[in-house]
């Protein structure tokens, strides 16, 4: 969907509203351990974390993203593999950029716990 002048998402009659969370490019330069695969509804902070979490992959020979056009909701992710086949790599690198999502949200709920503790609320009666 395109954005608004005010932010909001306005419906474009190009879209299709069925399609798939994830895709893949077809063609003579895709096989299982070169693939493109098309990331929908999704921009820059989806594909330069995940970038970055495949590349630690030492299977990994390349790995790239980009947005085709500033108003499609989409991104490209390129993965080039040795041995193991791409998808397998995307797979794995979704479940770990998961768990570190995770691992963020628990941190930051710590966090809150103790600067809720360190500052409690005054009384509204009292004030």
């Amino acid at each position: 969907m395109s954005v608004g002048a005010d932010g909001f998402r306005l419906h474009n009659v190009n879209e299709n509203k069925a399609e798939n969370k994830l895709e893949w490019v077809t063609g003579p330069s895709q096989d299982d351990h070169n693939r493109t695969f098309v990331i929908n509804d999704e921009d820059h902070t989806l594909g330069n974390a995940l970038k970055h979490i495949i590349m630690q992959n030492p299977a990994v020979e390349f790995c790239g993203y980009t947005v085709p056009h500033p108003m499609e909701r989409k991104i490209h992710v390129r993965v080039q593999t040795r041995d193991t086949p791409a998808l397998q790599v995307l797979h794995q690198a979704l479940k770990d950029f998961k768990k570190l999502n995770e691992e963020v949200r628990e941190k930051i709920q710590v966090e809150i716990q103790r600067y809720k503790e360190a500052h409690p609320d005054p009384d509204p009666e009292t004030t």
